[in-house]
């Protein structure tokens, strides 16, 4: 079986709805109930699909460091405004 990262990018209508990362351009819908973890829109996660279910686990650090890369870039844009 074959895991692919993900980027979690909303919750809607029931589904976790993930985008490929890091091109962002596909999308996977998760149903609620296949999800057995905590996840925040923006975590950063590997995805497995199984026959009849999704194994799905956090990656924390990729998730940090691409957190700080945005609050890096937002104090830059705000930096550059003054």
């Amino acid at each position: 079986m074959k895991s692919n990262k993900y980027t979690l990018d909303r919750f809607e209508d029931g589904f976790a709805i993930f985008m490929d990362y890091p091109s962002e351009t596909e999308k996977l819908l998760v149903p609620f109930s296949e999800i057995h973890t905590l996840l925040k829109e923006g975590d950063i996660v590997s995805i497995t699909v199984m026959e009849d279910s999704y194994q799905i686990d956090l990656l924390e650090n990729e998730t940090m460091n691409q957190r700080d890369k945005i609050q890096s870039l937002l104090e830059q844009l705000k930096n550059s405004e003054k």
